[in-house]
């Protein structure tokens, strides 16, 4: 052996996470998985292959409860191998207005006041985008 480490070909995906906020500035957090973990995080998902990530973000929005889902656009994006699967974490902000009855689709995020959100332990990436969004809040992630 000459001591040089063999490339083994690595699948991409891409994970959309969503900072959705609404205009009573509340943000939509869900548990994190596993979801006995006492951790909050943005609601999230892996990308289909061909599925558009702006398509996914919009979905997770709506997916909890929000008639529209606007203003989409990223604001963070990480690049990591994660158990042999390269993976691009693409994390959007998106505006929302909740409707007022429940949905059907399965989602577990709920929104959540900002003094609320201060109490609760939230994931590195959520900090991080919260900070992106409201620093004096969050200013040391």
């Amino acid at each position: 052996m000459n001591g040089l480490a063999t490339a083994v070909p690595l699948t991409t995906r891409i994970a959309v996470h969503v900072l959705g906020v609404d205009p009573d500035r509340r943000v939509l957090l869900d548990r994190a998985r596993p979801p006995l973990e006492p951790v909050w995080g943005l609601p999230g998902a892996l990308v289909e292959p061909g599925e558009d990530p702006v398509v996914r973000a919009r979905q997770l929005v709506s997916d909890a409860g929000a008639l529209t889902a606007t203003r989409v656009e990223v604001i963070d994006l990480e690049s990591l191998v994660e158990d042999g699967l390269h993976v691009v974490h693409m994390v959007f902000e998106c505006g929302a207005e909740p409707s007022l009855f429940p949905t059907d689709a399965g989602s577990t995020a709920l929104w959540w006041t900002l003094p609320e959100i201060v109490g609760l332990r939230l994931s590195a990436r959520t900090r991080k985008a919260l900070a992106s969004r409201w620093a004096w809040i969050w200013p040391d992630t």
